[in-house]
């Protein structure tokens, strides 16, 4: 398994998706937070109106914390991670890559699991910069926490928590991709979870006025209490067995279908 994994290495390296995906994490992180200090800066100077109301509350509470419980939930560096494995994987398929590595006797389950933990190495990468993007062009525009809201703790908290989400949609992803095998629908359907399906449950929740929020039982759902700081326990202790739930629900299903394609 070594082998497969140094080879799948060497293509992460090589792989123009995941330098252009990783670029974007970095200019997205600091694009959003541009965008809504200008937005703010905007609706001041109007002087009046609900956006004034706002934005003077935004002007207030603004810090590179702040920031992080703003755009995580929004999942952008999940979707762009979904992109990435969407075209990492499914090239493989196409130009008969996999085919090849199964056809010198590689085993399913360790090919698989390889890409799992290459696609893994590259999200954790692409989230660490996203987030580090937000804090400190946060810390630029608004300060890093000048309300004292945050603590070493807390901080570390959210990260680890953001880190464990994003495996989690890395696990999904590596699934619907081996599954789907073609670039368009891969990234399509991974498109859709990271970023619609989220709002997709939050509406069935409400249209069959169900007490119980399914929401909060998705990958997405569950990022803006672990996004929150002060972190409270509970949410935290009930986002983590969500994503597990999800991760490893993934990986199984993965594996078991990998092992009965016929990869052509």
């Amino acid at each position: 398994m070594l082998n497969i994994i140094k080879s799948d290495f060497y293509k992460l390296k090589k792989s123009k998706a995941f330098w252009i995906c990783t670029a974007l994490c970095v200019i997205f992180g600091i694009m959003m937070v541009m965008a809504i200090h200008t937005e703010t800066q905007i609706d001041l100077q109007a002087g009046a109106g609900h956006d004034y109301e706002t934005a003077l509350q935004n002007s207030i509470d603004a810090s590179a914390v702040w920031g992080l419980k703003q755009f995580l939930p929004m999942n952008i560096s999940a979707l762009i991670v979904g992109i990435f494995i969407s075209v990492f994987i499914t090239s493989e398929f196409s130009y008969g890559t996999i085919k090849n590595t199964l056809s010198r006797g590689a085993d399913r389950v360790q090919v698989f699991l390889s890409k799992f933990l290459v696609c893994g190495v590259a999200s954790v990468v692409m989230q660490i910069l996203f987030m580090s993007a937000l804090i400190v062009t946060g810390s630029v525009v608004w300060g890093y926490d000048p309300q004292g809201v945050a603590s070493t703790g807390g901080l570390i908290s959210v990260v680890l928590s953001q880190l464990l989400v994003i495996l989690g949609f890395t696990a999904l992803f590596t699934f619907t991709s081996t599954a789907i095998r073609a670039n368009g629908g891969a990234i399509a359907v991974n498109i859709l979870c990271s970023t619609i399906i989220s709002t997709f449950f939050s509406a069935l929740g409400m249209l069959l006025g169900i007490k119980i929020h399914v929401n909060d039982y998705w990958l997405g759902g569950v990022v803006p209490k672990l996004a929150t700081i002060p972190t409270v326990s509970g949410d935290v202790l009930h986002g983590i067995v969500v994503v597990l739930a999800w991760g490893i629900a993934a990986m199984i299903v993965g594996t078991v279908l990998f092992k009965k394609q016929d990869v052509k």
